[in-house]
């Protein structure tokens, strides 16, 4: 701390230093010869792993299970659980022992995003996170397990349950099926198990920890959740069932990703399909099997993301309903935007818009980037949009050739997605701080004038 208050440093900066030298110190491990089956050193491997497990994406330039040594896969494993519950632990502890220093907007900005309405509240929320983690995790293996070890005997199974439940928990997408050839968990597009557990696991980390404390503190009584919980939860339900229904509309007679198989496996692949595009990357089909359709609409969930206050990123489900309900509240002449009975403040909409505007700024950028350097390799546009937004959205999810486009791209594209996943784990959080901080009086009112829009 004191050396934060000589440096002056803001919270933003704090955030964003954080997780930059949690990458350094992964990177590091990860270039030991122990880390790598083969025992070579690999630092733009190493580099983009670690940058996508401390972000939580699951993007990789290597296969996982083969290239990297048990030990590898354990650093890659702490990684993701740091990246996905150490922000926003890390954050809250800094704020519990500063708030005589901080600002009182940025502790209000804080006590907010995690539907806390006192100081108290952040200590309850840092044993709240470690008790709901822990026990979600430690479920999730136990009933993964009852599938992995029947394949993959208890060793590797148990090992690929542990680390399949922190993946899909902290919303990254990492798995360990390269051991027998399979690209996520294509081989268990019909396990319900598997599926299920790994959608709930997902569900529950990109909710976010204070919108379960709200549900298991209210029940199932909608009308006493707060204002952030019912709005997350509402349009996190829209989202999962608008998808998947447009899913089993999009696949349901492709034959290149679940046309053959039998209704009930396809009406589980399709809620993968939902679920999993917004912030985790694992798929129980190949995203370059998609359809047109199906892959457009995979690119829009991974750019929307999970919510405030979660493992998950993108642009957050709040954004996307500060922002629906802003045109519609325009379109029909209102002055407010408002829904459940209450309006936004007035910051919500500049918020909203301004992080939206970074990212598809982001998006278009460093897709044309990626364009220019890879216009001898062959890709789509379809292909290089699709794994700039994964990047961004922090997803993981790749529509290559055959399995995966990551590993074909050239170190130049790839450290544009380093770049894409950094911003994207700390870009839409360290704009809102910003936006925390307290504004000088202003004097002087500037005329208004006007402009034709649209």
């Amino acid at each position: 701390m004191t050396t934060a208050k000589k440096l002056k440093l803001p919270p933003a900066a704090m955030i964003a230093i954080s997780v930059f030298a949690v990458i350094v110190v992964g990177t590091a491990l990860l270039c030991i010869p122990a880390a790598s089956n083969d025992g070579q050193v690999d630092f733009l491997a190493a580099l983009f792993t670690a940058t996508s497990a401390t972000c939580v994406t699951g993007l990789s330039a290597v296969d996982t299970a083969t290239h990297w040594s048990y030990f590898g896969q354990a650093i890659i494993l702490v990684l993701m659980q740091i990246g996905g519950l150490g922000l926003i632990t890390i954050l809250s502890v800094f704020f519990l022992y500063v708030q005589k220093r901080a600002s009182l907007s940025q502790r209000k900005l804080v006590m907010q995003s995690a539907g806390f309405v006192n100081l108290e509240g952040i200590k309850k929320l840092v044993k709240y996170i470690i008790i709901v983690t822990v026990t979600c995790e430690f479920i999730g293996a136990i009933l993964l397990s009852t599938s992995f070890v029947r394949v993959m005997g208890w060793g590797r199974g148990i090992w690929q349950s542990v680390f399949t439940a922190v993946s899909a928990f902290c919303n990254c997408g990492f798995t360990l099926t390269g051991w027998y050839g399979e690209d996520s968990l294509n081989a268990y597009i019909s396990d319900p198990v598997v599926c299920l557990t790994v959608c709930s696991l997902v569900i529950i980390g990109g909710i976010g920890f204070f919108v379960w404390g709200d549900v298991i503190k209210n029940g199932i009584h909608f009308r006493r959740y707060n204002f952030h919980s019912k709005v997350v939860l509402t349009t996190t339900a829209c989202l999962i069932l608008v998808g998947w229904a447009l899913f089993m509309a999009f696949e349901w007679n492709n034959p290149a990703s679940i046309g053959g198989h039998d209704a009930g496996t396809k009406v589980l692949a399709t809620f993968v399909m939902s679920v999993c595009p917004r912030t985790a990357g694992f798929n129980t089909v190949s995203s370059g099997t998609l359809s047109g359709a199906g892959g457009m609409l995979t690119i829009v969930l991974m750019f929307i993301g999970g919510s405030p206050g979660s493992t998950a990123g993108g642009i957050k489900t709040t954004t996307l309903a500060v922002l629906v309900i802003s045109a519609i509240s325009t379109s029909r002449r209102r002055t407010e935007a408002h829904i459940f009975r209450r309006r936004f403040d007035d910051d919500a909409l500049p918020q909203a818009s301004t992080i939206f505007s970074v990212y598809i700024t982001a998006v278009i950028i460093c897709a044309m980037i990626i364009s220019a350097i890879e216009v001898n390799s062959g890709f789509t546009t379809h292909q290089i949009v699709f794994e700039v937004v994964s990047a961004i959205g922090t997803v993981g999810l790749s529509c290559g050739p055959e399995t995966t486009l990551t590993g074909l791209l050239t170190g130049g594209s790839q450290v544009i997605l380093i770049f894409l996943m950094f911003l994207g784990r700390v870009g839409g959080f360290t704009l809102i701080l910003v936006f925390s901080n307290e504004r000088k009086p202003v004097s002087i009112s500037r005329v208004a004038d006007n402009l034709i829009i649209g």
